[in-house]
């Protein structure tokens, strides 16, 4: 991650980072709520691999600097979405790894899932998860999506 004067070499301040990042994690917010309410819709296989989880969203902006999210998981609905500072904050059970162009992809599409599972083949997004059921689900998502 860039420091406040390496930004403001790269003609970034640190208030337009803030603002960036702000802008992108209210994006995501506003998904969270269109996720939970549409939850009856969600795959039991995404609930699978993410019902029960502690998520920690890395987004590399295209400032340089980083948004990272926890995001915690109950029976398949998001509980609770906080923008964190370090990596250090958050023990996660999964990590997901991904560029602001991709999260900002993800966000815009009719189907998110999809596309998910699409930046994920590409490698533009990465998913960490732990134990053989959470992977061989992500793996089947991998290929129904």
């Amino acid at each position: 991650m860039l420091s406040a004067p390496a930004l403001a070499v790269n003609g970034n301040t640190t208030n337009e980072t803030n603002e960036t990042n702000n802008n992108l994690y209210e994006e995501l917010n506003q998904s969270v709520v269109r996720y939970n309410d549409g939850i009856s819709d969600v795959p039991q296989l995404v609930i699978t691999v993410a019902g029960n989880e502690v998520i920690l969203i890395d987004i590399d902006m295209e400032d340089g600097s980083n948004l990272m999210i926890e995001a915690v998981t109950n029976n398949g609905m998001i509980t609770s979405f906080d923008e964190v500072s370090s990596a250090g904050e958050v023990e996660p059970t999964m990590v997901i790894e991904t560029d602001e162009e991709t999260a900002r992809t993800i966000i815009d599409s009719d189907t998110p899932l999809r596309t998910s599972m699409n930046a994920i083949d590409q490698g533009d997004a990465d998913v960490d998860v732990s134990g053989f059921i959470k992977n061989a689900a992500l793996r089947a998502l991998r290929v129904l999506y």
